[in-house]
């Protein structure tokens, strides 16, 4: 299925998805879902999902793991870096809310 280029690259973000916790997982789990439909495109079947993942890319859907991945989805469709992991974890938003209060 995976092209010889982006081989590699799956292979890596799958070795991170291995190694990371429960939230940053979902992330690159999304990340690497959308490189694929960045690489493959959309098929027909698959657009309403692919705009509800974009819709939820920015937070709304009420559970923070479908966030994350959706985040993860839209960072990977446009070709943009993986955010850090301290951005996805659950410990790291607890300590961002706390600096801004």
């Amino acid at each position: 299925m995976y092209t010889k280029e982006s081989r590699p690259i799956f292979s890596i973000i799958n070795q991170l998805i291995d190694s990371a916790d429960p939230l940053r997982a979902e992330y690159l789990r999304g990340y690497h879902r959308g490189i694929e439909a960045q690489v493959y495109g959309v098929s027909d079947e698959l657009i309403e999902e692919h705009r509800i993942l974009l819709d939820y890319s920015i937070g709304g859907s009420g559970d923070s793991y479908i966030d994350s991945y959706a985040r993860g989805y839209r960072h990977g469709i446009e070709g943009m870096k993986p955010e850090s992991p301290s951005l996805t974890s659950e410990s790291s938003k607890s300590l961002n809310i706390a600096s801004i209060v």
